[in-house]
């Protein structure tokens, strides 16, 4: 199918969504609502037709809200309703469901056919896809973004803006409060019929004067010959000095995707070093013909060109590909864990539900946690021991978070399973995952070798492990330490009988207590995994971290918050990760300041959720590297000076508030305590829209290897807390230099199409003479 035909046909089903359908939604209670649902006219959120009997609005599913499109009975309300008799096993060839809101929320609907259900689900995936795609260079020449400011604004439906409907709009839809002269400037000069009013043509006009960017023109001028007698309108650059540009400024590499003889894609990097290389950019970014054509790029090319994603502040050779050696043991490596998995509130209510499991998988973590309890009717329940929350059973959140297994990743997933129930139904567990994970579920070793080392993530590519608890003997003695090291209280005590179907699961990870190295090396072999709770840990990193360094070398240790967190609140996982700390467990559930530094971790070699430790922490036993005694040479120093130049399109802190923001930027280092350090830009008054700083920053980074840089923008707020407008954090080693768009993310790490323009310089230390590997 050529690419017309393709779009043609998109076309069409997307209309034909437009048209409308009755779809029949359906609730755990078996009641039915049928809907006439249909997709806006500008393709941005799915609505329905409300019931005449029913005063409230009806709701609207923003496609950017959207997290998942599932067909047939993929979700445990369907299943219930199997169960019930409320459906039939012929029906799910109409059945659909949308999970929204960070899969916290669901719509399950049935359509009046398979052909129905299919169109429905192709074009919302088609419509997710694109989304996911759009960054703000798509968006700032899509007419119908665009347009729908224009019709939030005109109020009494003219199809025209007043010079007051304009100015409302600033305000309340793009956060930026116009000096008076300023607006008047650009309203006359878009207002081409000199009627006092913007029809939608002079609208998209004054949009674009409005976001010009002077901050790209200054640049541009001192990048070009005789630029300061160059205007904003007429400003351009040749392939010449585009050239130079790229080469002297950004040390720019274009990604190059070659096929491998087995089927697959690999990225590699080309500096940009000639001619007819420029001229491709210019294609590519410059929308004006005739400057095309002539090998000219304009300040609207050259904004389109800095906002795409190989100009991106991450470099996409870390970020958007696999690059680390993934045959080492596991225990190399930082392994992306959740606590308490199930949960999508507190830890004392709300409900277990297998949607959480499917938000944590897909959004990279690749090591879940189930706490296994008795059912009443004889099945395993998955809940919280001795609070309010909601069980679910066990075998729900296995089946539905099946099929996202490896969705985001291809190596292995980690079951750390808290078993608290009786013989009869571990043995139903066992039952449970060989069935539904089948020859995924590693039984048996990979080899007949003996446990000298775990295997590697390429080994296990695919496959399930299971960590838990394998034996119940422990003596009085060491009775305390067991309970505080299986994440549990001398209330909620652990199985004391561990079935042998079960039991003959836990192959690579079986839970030990944690002991001091000596009785470590002496009693445990690679397969022996602890767990530390937060407080416990920071005793012991703070006591002995050689001692703990050294065990995970060898062994996979896991640290989790503290059970004070009844708000699901995190520990701060960077202490973990610098005593070599493989499973840093956080509650993805939460939306504090810690989790960004998870997704920043993780945003390395491909988002495959295994990143490979420092080979100062693989090879501690002849580094003795320690977090609290820097030891220079141990890596190789470097200095970042970075300096904040603007922001665009920054949004408002909630969907409630009239009050424009007054934004300013907190850039951090995160790492080893030598390197964590914070500045902070000054307070721009009145202005979300464009906001420019230009503030210039410098870091002095000793583990480069460590840190990471964490972008936070704030909402100045005189009488109150500062609340943070959007975010964004990376490892300093993927970061690109030259001028860079961070491309921020908002709540539940969402991307938003807000930015923050940076320039990047990074310095070595060339007088150390400790090489380190990338």
């Amino acid at each position: 199918m050529s690419m017309n035909d393709e779009e043609k046909l998109v076309s069409e089903r997307l209309s034909q969504l437009k048209s409308g359908v009755i779809l029949v939604k359906r609730k755990l209670n078996g009641k039915k609502y049928p809907r006439r649902f249909y997709l806006s006219e500008h393709e941005d959120y799915i609505t329905y037709e409300q019931s005449q009997r029913i005063c409230r609005r009806p709701h609207r599913y923003n496609v950017k809200d959207i997290s998942e499109i599932r067909i047939g009975f993929r979700s445990d309300t369907f299943g219930q309703l199997l169960k019930t008799r409320r459906i039939k096993a012929t029906d799910e060839d109409r059945a659909l469901s949308i999970m929204y809101n960070n899969h916290r929320n669901e719509l399950h609907l049935m359509a009046p056919d398979k052909n129905i259900r299919d169109l429905w689900g192709s074009a919302i995936q088609y419509l997710l896809d694109r989304h996911s795609r759009e960054s703000l260079y798509h968006l700032l020449h899509k007419k119908n973004w665009i347009m729908k400011y224009f019709h939030t604004a005109d109020t009494d439906g003219s199809n025209s803006l007043t010079k007051k409907e304009c100015r409302r709009l600033l305000t309340n839809s793009l956060n930026v409060k116009v000096p008076d002269d300023i607006f008047e400037e650009l309203f006359k000069t878009a207002d081409q019929s000199q009627e006092g009013l913007l029809s939608p043509d002079e609208f998209i006009s004054f949009f674009h004067l409005l976001t010009r960017r002077k901050d790209l023109y200054h640049i541009m001028q001192q990048h070009i010959d005789n630029g300061q007698a160059r205007t904003i309108e007429d400003i351009h650059m040749n392939i010449t000095e585009l050239l130079t540009f790229l080469q002297t400024v950004q040390h720019q590499m274009m990604t190059v995707t070659t096929n491998t003889d087995d089927g697959k894609s690999e990225l590699s990097g080309e500096y940009i070093e000639r001619p007819e290389q420029a001229q491709k950019l210019i294609d590519e970014f410059e929308l004006n013909s005739e400057l095309r054509e002539q090998g000219l790029m304009s300040l609207d090319g050259f904004r389109n060109m800095l906002l795409s994603s190989e100009f991106d502040i991450a470099n996409p050779l870390f970020t958007r590909q696999i690059y680390q050696d993934m045959t080492r043991p596991l225990c190399d490596y930082y392994i992306n864990t959740s606590h308490n998995t199930y949960l999508f509130y507190s830890q004392l209510s709300g409900e277990s539900n297998p949607e959480a499991y499917n938000r944590a998988l897909l959004s990279g973590c690749r090591a879940v946690e189930l706490d296994c309890y008795d059912g009443s009717d004889g099945q395993p329940i998955v809940t919280h021991g001795f609070t309010l929350v909601k069980p679910c059973r066990f075998e729900s959140i296995i089946r539905y978070m099946e099929p996202n297994l490896f969705k985001t990743s291809p190596y292995p997933v980690i079951l750390n399973i808290e078993n608290h129930c009786s013989t009869e139904q571990q043995k139903e567990m066992a039952r449970i995952l060989k069935e539904i994970l089948g020859d995924r579920l590693i039984t048996k070793p990979l080899t007949n070798e003996s446990f000298v080392t775990l295997p590697s993530p390429r080994d296990l590519k695919y496959k399930v492990l299971v960590r838990s608890r394998k034996s119940a003997k422990i003596s009085e003695l060491h009775g305390l330490i067991q309970l505080e090291d299986d994440d549990d209280s001398i209330f909620d005590p652990l199985s004391k009988n561990i079935q042998n179907d079960l039991a003959a699961l836990f192959v690579y990870l079986q839970n030990v207590p944690y002991r001091e190295y000596e009785y470590a090396k002496t009693h445990y072999s690679s397969f022996h995994s602890s767990s530390l709770a937060e407080h416990r840990f920071e005793k012991i990193s703070r006591d002995n971290p050689l001692d703990l360094i050294l065990q995970t070398t060898w062994r996979i240790i896991r640290t989790y918050p503290g059970g004070l967190r009844q708000d699901s609140s995190n520990a701060n996982p960077i202490n973990s990760w610098n005593c070599g700390v493989q499973m840093a467990a956080l509650n993805y559930q939460n939306e504090d300041d810690i989790m960004p530094l998870c997704y920043g971790k993780f945003l390395d070699n491909g988002g495959c959720g295994y990143i490979l430790k420092p080979d100062y922490l693989i090879n501690a036993q002849t580094t003795k590297y320690n977090p609290l005694n820097p030891k220079s040479g141990v890596d190789l120093s470097e200095t970042l000076t970075l300096t904040v130049i603007s922001a665009q399109f920054l949004s408002r802190s909630n969907a409630t508030t009239i009050d424009i923001p007054d934004p300013y930027v907190i850039v951090s280092i995160d790492g080893v305590p030598c390197d964590r350090q914070i500045q902070k830009t000054v307070v721009v008054n009145n202005n979300g829209l464009n906001p420019i700083w230009n503030e210039k920053f410098i870091f002095e980074i000793k583990y480069p290897q460590m840190a990471l840089v964490y972008f936070t923008v704030h909402d100045y707020n005189p009488i109150s807390v500062d609340e943070k407008l959007a975010h964004f954090c990376l490892p300093f080693k993927a970061m690109q230099t030259g001028y860079r768009h961070v491309h921020l993310r908002g709540s539940n790490n969402n991307p938003i199409h807000s930015t923050l323009f940076v320039h990047v310089d990074i310095e070595k230390d060339c007088g150390e003479l400790f090489s380190v590997r990338l």
